[in-house]
């Protein structure tokens, strides 16, 4: 697709959340020893969503399939949906909304303590969105993929953006922004190299699970909703000041990561401030080249939220605010469908420009992910999984 063409549609959606028919799903594309690993999803969230009851609390009413039989399952019995069908109501609401592409986030468990169980559902989970959502057919609005790999693991996770990366489908790699070490520290390394390699950017995704994950505040973990939503943003920034922190930015200059649930608001005070450290505190860290927020418009990106920024209520205030933080440079449009929180193009910042709205709404990522847009094919469009191999050997050798 040509800038040209992408001119014709309003947005690119770089953040749609694909679901299963029914959690246990995922078990279907394990085998062998990997399938003693049952993956009990359970409610990602321990703190309760603003909308409706489980199993659907957090998800769009009109996202929910009505049609279809249940399946007895170890956990009861549960809906399976028609063929296509949870895919389908998604291409309706992208289609509705002006959409052409849209890059499917994962949301699985965060941190799973067991490395060999975590390799397992990132491999399963990989397999099943490229059999599934991926294989899905529009001729107005078509997917994209994120190669989920377990950070805790780089070995394996390298392993596993290898097994993907000749899949021009899969655009992006993603991580969970719960994690034990800031993804800055060496540990990481081969993991951003992989990334950088291929041209895949990667998407670092609140997944709300907080088993082994540190809580969301060093006070601890909060009782309410609103406390997470408002605290669990701000540790993508723990994560972007690692990564300037420990030179992977210099080290990689092809490097891109994308913050999945916004937190732009909160980016740049926190910069401004570490902007103002660097050059008292530069010595010990002498591969920093230059000051950190002007890393930002060549390595980071944040999807935009409509739960963030000054209110519409206050135009002037939105404008002034964009213009101080470049927001029109480092924001990118992505709905969260099927969250209850999802946004459509028309809500997003309707005070800023019609240029600036165009560069969000899909410019920013059309450009973010053009490298390896240009390697899709028709045999990638065909079938999405035909170029990736059987799932590696997770087990520990």
């Amino acid at each position: 697709m040509s800038k040209e063409d992408a001119k014709q549609k309003i947005a690119f959606d770089a953040a749609v959340h694909p679901r299963m028919a029914y959690p246990e799903q995922i078990n279907e594309y394990t085998d062998g020893w990997y399938k003693q690993l049952v993956y009990n999803r359970s409610n990602r969230f321990y703190n309760p969503v603003p909308t409706g009851v489980a199993p659907f609390g957090e998800w769009l009413e009109q996202s929910r399939p009505t049609k279809g039989e249940t399946i007895a399952t170890a956990a009861g019995n549960r809906p399976i949906y028609e063929a296509g069908a949870v895919a389908g109501l998604a291409q309706d609401f992208l289609r509705n909304n002006g959409v052409q592409r849209a890059v499917l986030t994962p949301m699985l468990r965060g941190i799973i303590p067991a490395a060999d169980q975590g390799n397992a559902v990132c491999a399963a989970y990989n397999d099943w969105l490229a059999d599934t959502w991926l294989a899905e057919t529009d001729e107005d609005v078509e997917f994209l993929g994120t190669i989920r790999v377990n950070p805790m693991d780089s070995a394996s996770a390298v392993k596993e953006i290898e097994r993907w990366a000749s899949n021009g489908k899969m655009v992006q790699i993603g991580v969970p922004v719960e994690s034990q070490h800031p993804y800055g520290q060496r540990y990481f390394l081969d993991i951003w190299e992989a990334a950088a390699a291929h041209g895949l950017p990667v998407i670092i995704k609140s997944e709300g699970a907080m088993g082994i994950d540190l809580p969301v505040s060093i006070l601890g973990t909060p009782r309410t909703h609103i406390e997470y939503s408002m605290m669990h943003r701000d540790r993508f920034f723990h994560h972007v000041a690692s990564f300037i922190a420990e030179g992977v930015f210099d080290r990689f200059p092809d490097l891109r990561i994308i913050s999945a649930d916004g937190g732009f608001d909160m980016l740049a005070p926190a910069i401004w401030r570490m902007d103002m450290d660097w050059p008292i505190t530069r010595t010990e860290v002498p591969w920093v080249k230059k000051a950190p927020s002007e890393y930002l418009k060549n390595h980071v990106r944040f999807v935009a939220s409509k739960l963030e920024g000054p209110p519409d209520s206050q135009p002037d205030t939105v404008i002034e605010w964009a213009q101080r933080t470049g927001a029109a440079d480092l924001l990118i449009y992505g709905s969260g469908y099927p969250l209850w929180s999802a946004m459509t193009p028309d809500e997003l910042l309707p005070a800023l420009s019609a240029e600036d709205r165009e560069r969000i709404l899909w410019r920013n990522a059309y450009d973010l992910y053009e490298p390896r847009l240009a390697k899709i094919t028709s045999r990638d469009t065909a079938t999405a999984r035909s170029s990736a191999s059987t799932p590696h050997d997770v087990r520990p050798s």
